[in-house]
């Protein structure tokens, strides 16, 4: 039986009706601004100072909100008010969901990397000491053995909290676009083939940063490809929760919890290929897989996905 989402429709101002060619014109605005700041950004400084600057870093931190920025000057064009941002509490129970979801489906996928021999179990974080500069190794390693065996509760608690509180705000500059934004204006293309439109656009939106070596380092073309993959069932996820949840809170959430514990997960394994293991490779990919399979299965891609549609 499909889960009970919190309808779109039930809050007190109704979706937009956008005139048909300030809607079209608006998606181009929306991809315009989103593609032509992140990309600007990221094939000018971000690829002469190389990715690990801490100009860098920054810059790409100000990158998540560039589709925030195409939404905003979208919705300035279509005149279309906010209605349907999903700017509201919604249903909590999927706050909940969208905070613990994708950092359990990372430690199956972390769990399956070591099984299957795609990785070596380190619970002592040296493994990962020879990929930091090497002005920061001897830091690092004394506070290493001053934590000792409480390493991996520290690294996954600490994720799990100020982690997530500092990432949400950069995962909202990109959710208010992708979900906030754009899903609700391809909601007309059908329930699954609209998610998979916003993935296939979000991961090319990632590919001139992938192919500098960010997530995937080595692997400029295959990265590039694999991210494209990572979006899509991503966003199948995160458009369910959306939907589903009534908030763009909840993939805000989901988002934060993906790039925060889930992904403090891969220093339990740092010798993985990033193509094959943790949540970012092909194994944590065939998870995700099987919770959007489930999710199409049991009904819930479909149910109520009409009332996020922006009437044009």
């Amino acid at each position: 039986m499909p889960m009970t989402p919190e309808p779109m429709q039930s809050r007190s101002e109704p979706l937009p009706v956008v005139d048909e060619y300030r809607a079209r014109c608006g998606v181009g605005v929306y991809l315009a601004v989103t593609f032509g700041l992140a990309w600007l950004i990221e094939l000018g400084p971000v690829r002469t100072m190389g990715l690990k600057t801490p100009v860098s870093v920054f810059l790409l931190i100000g990158v998540m909100f560039c589709p925030t920025l195409g939404a905003l000057a979208a919705r300035w064009y279509e005149r279309s008010g906010y209605a349907d941002t999903g700017l509201r509490w919604g249903n909590g129970w999927y706050h909940l969901l969208a905070w613990l979801g994708p950092f359990l489906v990372a430690l199956a996928a972390t769990i399956a990397t070591v099984l299957l021999g795609a990785g070596t179990l380190d619970l002592t974080g040296h493994g990962m000491l020879e990929k930091l500069p090497e002005a920061q190794q001897a830091a690092t390693r004394a506070q290493l053995q001053a934590v000792g065996p409480w390493f991996p509760l520290l690294v996954i608690a600490g994720a799990l909290t100020q982690g997530m509180i500092i990432t949400s705000f950069a995962t909202f500059g990109e959710e208010f676009g992708w979900r906030g934004y754009l899903q609700p204006r391809l909601e007309h293309l059908g329930p699954v083939r609209s998610l998979v439109v916003v993935g296939l656009l979000w991961g090319v939106w990632h590919v001139p940063v992938i192919a500098q070596g960010h997530n995937y380092p080595g692997y400029p073309v295959l990265g590039s490809v694999a991210m494209v993959v990572f979006c899509v069932l991503l966003s199948i996820i995160f458009g369910w929760l959306f939907r589903a949840s009534g908030s763009v809170l909840a993939p805000t959430l989901a988002h934060a919890s993906l790039n925060s514990p889930a992904a403090s997960l891969i220093v339990f394994a740092p010798d993985a290929n990033p193509l094959v293991g943790h949540i970012i490779g092909v194994i944590g990919m065939a998870l995700l897989a099987a919770v959007c399979v489930w999710l199409w299965r049991s009904g819930n891609l479909t149910a109520h996905h009409a009332t996020q549609a922006v009437e044009f």
